[in-house]
């Protein structure tokens, strides 16, 4: 797409995997001028591995900088190999003059619908006639054994999630407390205010008899310390284990095994006013 700013016309030119001072792709020259390049963009990585397991997303990151002495508008789009879906196509920016360059960068999320055959398929970024190529590698989902835990990288529900946290943050495999509130952990929404909640569902039934929770540290004063156990059971939520007065890190429950399609934690009171999740899992008999 041509945009016109001023007197110099910028095609939507990009330079794909070189570096700032040795762009190789050509803008339109002002009457008089010398053609040259003026907006460098590229992809990373360079190549990335996904899962169809919704909790376990997969991005790439789209950058553009102007290197050239007037601002300049730039786009680039993306394209994903079916069956690949990605959260947007389109990139648009405004760019200002190289005084120093300064790059735009914009993240696009890559999901893999369930069923996805195992493989590599690539995701096309192009600007003007320049493209990078990213392959996505799509990992087949492990086997599931009588240890496995069944809650990761699953679909996660919640009654609310704190701004500074993801969704998916509980049940992504990472129970190292240090990383939570930075790269992992649930935190709810909602200050002093009960019942949370916070779970798993999955597109079929799966049979579980215990659910492992990690809350932070130190659990007296920042854990969740009275809650039940609930699983789905034709959309009603039935409790099958309850926890009260809870001051530890780690907390196992165990129950009769259940054929259910989601379980969560109702929280009915978490110390420092609100319920706080390092690490949820759920395992089936061994």
């Amino acid at each position: 797409m041509k945009k016109t700013l001023t007197a110099v016309a910028a095609a939507g030119v990009v330079t794909v995997g070189f570096s700032l001072a040795s762009p190789v792709d050509t803008a339109v020259a002002a009457p008089g001028g010398k053609a040259r390049s003026e907006v460098v963009m590229w992809a990373s990585p360079a190549a990335v591995s996904a899962s169809e397991l919704p909790c376990l997303p997969t991005s790439i990151a789209v950058t553009l900088t102007n290197t050239g002495t007037e601002p300049v508008f730039g786009e680039a789009t993306v394209k994903a190999e079916a069956p690949l879906v990605l959260t947007d196509t389109l990139f648009q920016t405004y760019l200002p003059a190289n005084d120093p360059a300064r790059p735009v960068t914009k993240s696009f999320g890559v999901r893999v619908p369930r069923g996805t055959a195992p493989g590599t398929y690539d995701v096309t970024v192009t600007s003007g006639k320049q493209k990078d190529v990213v392959p996505v590698t799509v990992q087949p989902v492990p086997e599931r054994g009588p240890e496995t835990n069944l809650a990761y990288g699953e679909q996660a529900i919640a009654s609310s999630t704190h701004g500074n946290f993801t969704l998916c943050g509980a049940v992504d495999g990472d129970r190292d407390q240090s990383h939570w509130d930075t790269l992992t952990g649930w935190n709810d929404a909602t200050r002093d205010v009960f019942p949370d909640w916070y779970g798993v569902e999955w597109p079929t039934v799966r049979t579980i008899d215990r659910v492992e929770l990690w809350t932070k540290t130190p659990a007296a004063t920042n854990g969740i310390r009275d809650f039940d156990v609930q699983v789905r059971d034709g959309g009603t939520w039935r409790t099958v284990a309850r926890v009260a007065g809870n001051t530890e890190e780690h907390v196992v429950t165990t129950f009769p095994a259940e054929q259910t399609d989601a379980v969560r934690t109702l929280i009915h009171f978490g110390a420092g006013n609100y319920s706080r999740l390092v690490e949820l899992e759920a395992y089936g008999p061994q």
